[in-house]
């Protein structure tokens, strides 16, 4: 018997729903992939293959070659050589090819189409079960998980204390971008920041009492976000008045972001 051959072809049979599953969540920012035992991986893999591949054989009016295809996945290459003829065999392999081809190239198509079907509108952020992205892009995307609906915000405000060999500081700023690895937030991003040595955090707003809270040079600053720092967004709805400007605050600690 050839095992290792035979452990190519199933996994070549596996495959299309892993290819489905990553067009549909491949992209920046996009969620963690949840994590399974191997045999969990397999057993899911195999049974959604199989609904797969039962589609695709109903629509195929060609004959299918099922006795060649099972003796190889058994290792009965000695039986195929002498009961099936060279130019038959090359054209099931033919076949074979073309077929797992046109497949995985349908459920990547399938699984981009559903994600932009997911994005339009923001379908995906209004249940878990559909969300793209990483957690922490749904939190500075203003997504309140209480109401149940993504809030359409202008800016978003950012506080942050941060460890730095010049003892603890605090920063304020603008949010402009954000980078994670795996579920956990790396960096943050921010312009027209402010920084202040931490001192006392109630007054460090009081800028009669706090003189050395000073503007930081430059359009961005990059700040590391680590297990000890604690950080406060506030998301700014703008209306049409000046006077009807709205906020949202949410503070974010490294237990709350999963």
């Amino acid at each position: 018997m050839n095992i290792a051959l035979s452990a190519v072809i199933i996994s070549i049979l596996l495959i299309h729903p892993f290819v489905l599953y990553f067009s549909i969540y491949l992209g920046k920012y996009s969620k963690v992939i949840p994590k399974f035992s191997l045999f969990e991986a397999l057993l899911g893999s195999a049974i959604l293959a199989l609904m797969m591949h039962g589609t695709a054989i109903t629509l195929i009016d060609e004959e299918i070659r099922f006795d060649i295809l099972i003796k190889v996945l058994g290792g009965e290459l000695k039986n195929v050589e002498g009961s099936v003829k060279n130019d038959i065999f090359k054209r099931v392999l033919l076949d074979f090819s073309r077929y797992n081809l046109c497949m995985v190239s349908l459920m990547f198509i399938l699984g981009r189409t559903l994600r932009k079907i997911l994005q339009f509108r923001n379908f995906h952020a209004y249940s878990e079960l559909y969300h793209l992205y990483h957690e922490w892009w749904y939190y500075f995307n203003g997504y309140s998980y209480e109401k149940d609906k993504i809030i359409k915000y202008d800016l978003v405000f950012i506080d942050v204390i941060v460890d730095t060999k010049n003892g603890r500081m605090f920063y304020d700023g603008y949010l402009v971008n954000f980078e994670t690895i795996g579920r956990q937030l790396d960096r943050i991003k921010l312009v027209n920041v402010r920084r202040k040595k931490f001192d006392d955090f109630d007054q460090i707003y009081d800028d009669d009492i706090n003189t050395s809270v000073r503007p930081i040079d430059g359009t961005t600053i990059s700040i590391k976000y680590e297990d000890r720092s604690r950080l406060t967004v506030d998301f700014v709805l703008l209306a049409d008045s000046p006077n009807q400007t709205r906020q949202i605050e949410q503070d974010l600690t490294p237990h709350s972001s999963t």
